[in-house]
């Protein structure tokens, strides 16, 4: 054989050995590896918390507008040049404060001359009683002279003819007097009438000196200085608004006044007193801004319309709402709540609730910790919490962190919330109630 051949029958020889070796060796197991088998994760932690009953101040919910309780055109009431502007625009200014100065020296004229006129009435005055007293006199002599000419005449002495003459002389004193009287009126109706002008003249010089009427705050000028005011017009100088106190108004329908009508006659008959026919007035209102999320501002419903707008089927209130700070403007769009009973409310943590196309839902962890879903209808709120209604009670335990790990049907690792300090016991105004 030869070495070729040799070396072939080795190395299939080693082949088929090498071969055998690999099958073997395929065939054993891999040492202590485990088996790859699933494993259920944990239940997701969540946080709970129990719902609290409380009484709470149950509340309707408006939307009104804010209105000023005084706004004052103040307009030139004299005819004249507009002579100095005595304030700052967009300042406060005090009730009496003088803002605008006509031009006087007209006015003052007048008066002087109405004044005079007094002077001259009442001159002729005392020359009517000076005349009044001559023609007496006059009157006096003449009775006196035609006594003696009767005397004379009865013996002759004086003709008949002299006598008319002396009772026409009677009669022509008697006229004086009369005439010397209505001089005398006349001059009393002049001071009359002298005096009614310089009332009058006194007014416009008044009238010069242009002042604010209320307290509040002032507007823009309206005219300029050296321009003619009050020419056929009451020329438009300034406004003055008040901010405080501020009015709210807001309509409630129907149905919300039948209710409170019907609640005010009940609580005036368990009080034993006579229902007043002004129910609104007087009733305690919150209100709230558009930057506001509850309603901060305190107030009482003052007025209440006479009947119902047929139009609109609405009622509408006024409140007054003390401002101060002339926070609130006036023509403001607001919320307001007005308190109607107290009632027993479940109330929840806001972090509780969800909400999607069904309405608003809580997530509650029942028997064996598994997870309920409780749809539920939403309240206002109250210190700091929401009022729910629906299949929810004090011993629940409702989900308030973790929703998003949490499943209906599911398992979770409950855990429950350190219990927060309590607030003051004051009653949160809340925004409207959502309908879910």
């Amino acid at each position: 054989m030869t070495n070729s051949s040799k070396s072939l029958s080795v190395w299939q020889g080693g082949s088929s050995l090498w071969r055998s070796i690999v099958l073997v060796l395929s065939a054993m197991p891999i040492g202590c590896q485990p088996t790859n088998q699933y494993q259920e994760p944990p239940p997701p932690p969540v946080t709970v918390a129990h719902p609290s009953l409380e009484k709470v101040v149950a509340a309707k919910e408006f939307t009104g507008t804010t209105e000023a309780v005084n706004l004052v055109d103040v307009r030139a009431r004299v005819e004249g040049f507009l002579e100095s502007i005595e304030f700052e625009e967009g300042k406060a200014v005090e009730e009496g404060e003088l803002l605008f100065t006509i031009d006087p020296r007209p006015f003052e004229a007048e008066l002087a001359q109405a004044e005079a006129s007094i002077k001259l009435a009442q001159a002729r005055v005392a020359s009517g009683e000076a005349d009044e007293k001559r023609a007496v006199a006059e009157v006096a002599n003449a009775n006196a002279q035609l006594t003696r000419g009767e005397r004379a005449a009865a013996t002759g002495a004086v003709t008949a003819s002299e006598i008319d003459l002396l009772k026409t002389a009677v009669l022509t004193a008697r006229a004086g007097v009369d005439t010397a009287k209505a001089a005398i009126a006349s001059a009393q109706a002049e001071i009359a009438a002298g005096e009614a002008l310089v009332t009058q003249a006194k007014l416009n010089l008044e009238y010069t000196k242009i002042r604010s009427p209320i307290k509040g705050r002032a507007g823009r000028r309206l005219v300029d200085l050296g321009n003619l005011v009050g020419s056929g017009e009451s020329t438009l100088l300034t406004n003055i608004i008040q901010y405080d106190p501020i009015y709210a108004f807001f309509a409630i329908n129907e149905n919300d006044l039948l209710e409170f009508n019907r609640r005010h006659l009940s609580e005036s008959q368990s009080a034993g007193t006579n229902a007043d026919e002004e129910i609104k007035l007087d009733q305690q209102v919150f209100i709230g801004l558009g930057d506001e999320a509850d309603y901060p501002h305190e107030g009482r419903a003052d007025f209440a319309d006479l009947a119902v707008d047929q139009s609109t089927g609405t009622y509408l209130i006024r409140a007054v709402i003390p401002n101060p700070d002339r926070l609130i403007p006036p023509g403001a769009f607001i919320r307001i709540r007005v308190p109607t009973e107290e009632i027993e409310a479940v109330l929840v943590d806001e972090r509780a609730i969800g909400r999607d196309q069904s309405g608003a839902y809580l997530l509650v962890v029942g028997n064996g910790n598994v997870v309920e879903r409780r749809t539920v209808t939403l309240g206002a709120t109250y210190h700091g919490k929401r009022a729910v209604s629906g299949p929810i009670g004090p011993e629940d335990r409702i989900i308030v962190v973790g929703l998003q790990r949490a499943r209906p049907g599911a398992k979770v690792a409950p855990q429950e919330e350190p219990p927060a300090v309590e607030p003051a016991a004051t009653i949160e105004q809340s925004p409207p109630a959502e309908t879910e």
